[in-house]
C-alpha cells in the first residue's frame, strides 16, 4: 500500500494521491475544465434574480413570457379563451372555456335537462315503469294511514313530517319496498323522506331487501 503525498492516507498502489487530495490539486491547478473558476460563480436570471444554469440568459419562465411578448401566445386562438360564454338555455351560467369544456354550448346542468329529455337516457330509466298510474286503492287516506303507523318519521333517516315540510314543502312519501304500484298491502308500504326516496330507485334488490326486513321489525 502506497501513501498519499499530501495528507499521508494509505491509497492502492499506483496513485500519488487519494481522491479527495487529487480533487483540491486538480481544480486548483491542472482541471481542464476549470475555465478560471467560471464553474463555480453562480448565475441569476436578471429579471427575477433566481438563480440559473452557466449557459442560460434568463430562467424558463421569464424566458418564455419573453417569447410571449415578442412572438404572442401560440396557444391564443383569436381571443375565445379572454371571452365570456354563457349557456344558451339559462343565459346565467357562465361556461368555462377550458380544456374539458371548450367548445361547450350549456352549463353542466342545462346539458343534463337536454340529455335527458329522452328518460332512456336516465341511467333509473326501466322500462318506463316510473309512468306508469298508480292504482286506485293507493289513496290519499291510505297513505296517511301508513305515515301514521310509522310515527310521521322517515323509516332510513328518522327525518319528522315536520321537518320535511320545512325543507321540502310537503308530507313525507309512501314507498312501494317492491317497486309494484299495484300491491298496496300495508307490508309492501313505508315512509320514507323525499331524498330517501329518491335514493331507492338505485340498487333496487338491495333497498327491497332492506325495507322488507325493517318493516317486518315495524309490524
Amino acid at each position: 500500500m502506497n501513501k498519499c503525498i499530501d495528507c499521508k492516507q494509505k491509497i492502492s498502489i499506483g496513485h500519488k494521491r487519494c481522491l479527495k487530495c487529487w480533487h483540491k490539486f486538480a481544480v486548483g491547478n491542472h482541471a481542464s475544465n476549470f475555465k478560471q473558476g467560471k464553474t463555480l460563480k453562480k448565475y441569476y436570471c436578471p429579471d427575477c434574480k433566481i438563480e440559473i444554469s452557466r449557459n442560460s440568459n434568463r430562467c424558463q419562465s421569464c424566458a418564455a413570457k419573453e417569447r410571449i411578448m415578442e412572438n404572442g401566445n401560440p396557444n391564443l386562438k383569436h381571443g375565445e379563451t379572454l371571452k365570456k360564454h354563457y349557456c344558451i338555455d339559462c343565459k346565467i351560467n357562465e361556461i368555462k372555456y377550458n380544456t374539458w369544456y371548450y367548445g361547450k354550448k350549456r352549463c353542466h346542468s342545462c346539458a343534463k335537462k337536454e340529455l335527458y329529455k329522452n328518460p332512456k337516457n336516465h341511467p333509473n330509466y326501466i322500462n318506463g315503469k316510473s309512468k306508469e298510474p298508480y292504482t286506485l286503492e293507493f289513496t290519499e287516506q291510505l297513505k296517511d294511514q301508513i305515515r301514521q303507523r310509522d310515527n310521521y318519521e322517515c323509516q332510513n333517516c328518522n327525518m319528522t313530517e315536520e321537518e320535511h315540510l320545512i325543507v321540502i314543502g310537503r308530507v313525507l312519501t309512501v314507498h312501494h319496498i317492491d317497486y309494484n304500484k299495484d300491491n298496496c298491502n300495508e307490508e309492501n308500504l313505508i315512509t320514507l323522506c323525499n331524498s330517501c326516496n329518491i335514493r331507492a330507485n338505485k340498487n333496487r334488490e338491495y333497498w327491497k331487501n332492506f325495507y322488507q326486513n325493517k318493516i317486518r321489525i315495524i309490524l
